[in-house]
């Protein structure tokens, strides 16, 4: 029979082995705790990183070699921005080492930087004001540059390499003007509807009898964009006979009566005459004086940025010496478009009337065929007429300059 004594004599055996179980799981005296790092991308812009160590542990946090931090810990450092995000890396591993040449490693993802940038600013604005858009870094780190570019109605952009800021540009004429930031990781647009009280706008179509009667059309067609077609049409009149009409004059005084948002051109079927005793159509001199003409009256309809330029290329003719002069007025007109890119765009009606400067007299549209030229080989038909008018209203679309 068990006794009080022996249970006491077992109590004292239990006690006695566990301690000795405790004491050979308990670290040697004097150890110190393990090293750890952890990484993470909570605060935006930035990566943090937490390190555990023993306290007055010296610990040196590293990226790619490269000492980012070096710490006294305690028990639990917290370091909350030891390094920025980056867009050309998104994965990143951090080092952390110690004194005595211990280590630990972490590792983070960062977010993308497609969607980095912002652009606040306004929707709409009256024609002729500047206006404030902000490029904001949602980052703000403001580390970043971009490519900024103003988009006018009809172009050309207006670009430079900047940072984030406020871009304040002057928004001249009516249509829909944008502001672009483009990096290698993004691309951010914000559009500004330019328009006047009541959003119409001024559309003057000028030129010989070439535009007849693709002005009718154009009003027509252009009636529930809310633009106001002013037609003025010269018959028989051309650039290179001022003796009739001076062009450049009687563009002065259009510009400054109708003040056109936009101007459409088609003019050239009667040139052919001489600038001068020296300068006989139709080459390189001839060429290079019609495309100074044409470019000057260009700039003047586009009034100092505040109106755009269809300028209309002249379809293939059928023959007689139209064959010699429309060609070269082509070559000019490309050049002038070319020398006054803010005021006027080419329209190449000659490569939809005429593909390869072949003249023909009809051409399928919506799956018929109809006839296209008047029987002269030279002015566009009725049905001719509607398709370029089609065309010109496209382009007004395309180029945002019209709703």
């Amino acid at each position: 029979m068990r006794t009080l004594r022996d249970d006491t004599r077992l109590l004292a055996f239990a006690l006695c082995l566990a301690g000795v179980l405790a004491a050979a799981g308990a670290p040697p005296a004097g150890a110190q705790a393990p090293l750890a790092l952890q990484a993470d991308a909570r605060e935006r812009g930035w990566i943090g990183a937490t390190l555990r160590a023993a306290p007055g542990t010296v610990v040196t946090v590293a990226e790619d070699g490269a000492p980012l931090a070096t710490v006294t810990a305690a028990a639990v450092t917290r370091l909350p921005r030891v390094a920025r995000w980056r867009c050309d890396r998104r994965a990143r591993e951090f080092v952390a080492t110690a004194a005595d040449g211990a280590t630990a490693a972490a590792a983070v993802r960062t977010p993308s930087c497609r969607d980095r940038f912002a652009i606040d600013g306004p929707r709409r604005a009256r024609p002729g004001r500047r206006v404030a858009l902000r490029v904001r870094d949602r980052w703000r780190l403001g580390d970043l540059r971009a490519t900024v570019c103003v988009l006018p109605p009809g172009g050309p952009p207006r670009c430079r390499e900047r940072g984030p800021g406020t871009v304040r540009p002057r928004l001249e004429r009516p249509g829909e003007w944008r502001l672009r930031v483009r990096t290698p990781w993004q691309r951010a647009t914000r559009s500004v509807r330019v328009a006047r009280p009541g959003g119409r706008q001024r559309l003057l179509v000028t030129g010989d009898s070439m535009i007849q009667p693709l002005d009718d059309y154009l009003a027509t067609a252009l009636r529930d964009d809310g633009v106001r077609v002013t037609s003025d049409p010269r018959i028989s009149t051309g650039i290179s006979k001022p003796s009739l009409l001076d062009w450049a004059a009687h563009a002065r005084r259009q510009a400054a009566r109708v003040r056109p948002d936009v101007t459409v051109v088609f003019l050239g079927a009667n040139d052919g005459f001489p600038f001068g005793a020296g300068v006989p159509c139709c080459g390189a001199p001839w060429v290079a004086e019609y495309a100074r003409r044409a470019a000057a009256m260009m700039r003047t309809y586009a009034r100092g940025g505040r109106g755009r330029v269809l300028w209309l290329a002249l379809p293939a003719p059928r023959g007689s010496f139209f064959r010699q002069t429309f060609p070269a007025v082509n070559a000019a007109l490309r050049r002038a478009a070319a020398d006054a890119p803010a005021a006027a765009r080419l329209v190449r009606l000659d490569r939809y009337f005429t593909p390869g400067w072949r003249y023909r007299d009809a051409m399928t549209i919506g799956g018929r065929s109809v006839r296209v030229r008047q029987r002269d080989g030279v002015h566009l038909s009725s049905a001719g007429a509607a398709a370029a008018a089609r065309i010109v209203v496209r382009t007004l679309h395309r180029e945002r300059i019209v709703r």
